[in-house]
């Protein structure tokens, strides 16, 4: 526990990208593994947040389309939008007094 304390001392963001299901693919054993494994990550990646806030920490999970941004990949600053990714990510550091 004193381990995940730290992580509450210190402002997370995670970014997750477009063209993830919100549901399991395919028919049963005939899943998409792969689109199910960021299903699945989005989902963990999500309690991971509310448990570390939960604990009186400061993180935040964006999934991209929510906001409005489409196109991105498991890496968003490497994508065409990257310069929107950027100012998103600088803005958070400002409002975090990070930057």
């Amino acid at each position: 526990m004193a381990d995940f304390q730290k992580l509450t001392k210190i402002p997370i963001i995670i970014y997750y990208g477009d063209n993830i299901p919100t549901e399991k693919n395919g028919y049963a054993g005939q899943q998409n593994a792969g689109q199910d494994n960021w299903r699945v990550r989005l989902k963990m990646a999500q309690l991971w947040v509310n448990k570390i806030n939960q604990h009186g920490g400061k993180a935040q999970l964006v999934h991209l389309p929510d906001i409005g941004i489409y196109g991105n990949t498991h890496f968003p600053i490497s994508d065409l939008n990257n310069q929107q990714i950027a100012e998103l990510l600088s803005q958070w550091l400002h409002k975090n007094k990070l930057d």
